[in-house]
């Protein structure tokens, strides 16, 4: 058994565990905090409900999960709350590929859903992961992609929930949409370069 807590925030509003999923192969766990209160990078300016995803990875040895990476959504330069009040971690999915995927198995992604971005308009942010500081080590998430609905609108919500195919090649998000009675959205990968780039 592993119990994990957080003392981010300092409060109890927080709500760890608020959202949780696991990669196929168990490397991964992964909780969502969408109700933490977040400081900018700069220490100025205090987000609320910005949100966080704490990351767990499984030792092979001890079959016990221990912290990995805390996760904030990106700052976007803004200093209002209606644009950092993210709710970063509603949603998310971790993807593995293949059979009996490791650590160190290419390629692996990470979506998070901040439905609360700009006014409840949404978006989810991809990352993936990679080698760390070290050069060596696959210890790193790194986020490379902003998603936006096609149709995106304030009190929308989108990336209230999603999910994704092991590959990360197909990714469902779905919208609150008031007056549409929800919606879900669809995307495929179109292509993938040799240098891990995608289209």
């Amino acid at each position: 058994q592993s119990t994990q807590t957080m003392t981010e925030n300092d409060d109890s509003t927080s709500r760890l565990g608020e959202s949780l999923s696991m990669s196929t192969d168990e490397n991964f766990v992964v909780a969502g905090a969408p109700y933490t209160n977040t400081i900018s990078s700069d220490g100025s300016t205090r987000y609320t409900d910005n949100g966080l995803v704490k990351i767990y990875i499984r030792d092979p040895a001890t079959f016990k999960y221990g912290l990995l990476n805390t996760l904030t959504p990106p700052e976007d330069g803004s200093t209002t709350d209606a644009s950092q009040a993210q709710n970063f971690g509603w949603s998310h999915k971790i993807c593995e590929p293949g059979s009996s995927s490791t650590r160190s198995t290419a390629t692996k992604y990470l979506f998070v859903g901040a439905p609360g971005y700009l006014s409840g308009t949404g978006q989810v942010y991809m990352y993936e992961w990679g080698i760390g500081s070290d050069g060596s080590t696959y210890d790193t998430w790194t986020q490379n992609l902003t998603i936006l609905s096609a149709d995106p609108g304030e009190g929308k919500r989108f990336g209230h929930r999603l999910e994704a195919n092991d590959n990360g090649d197909i990714l469902a998000v779905s919208s609150l949409a008031p007056g549409q009675a929800g919606k879900v959205e669809i995307y495929t990968r179109s292509s993938q370069a040799n240098d891990g780039s995608t289209d």
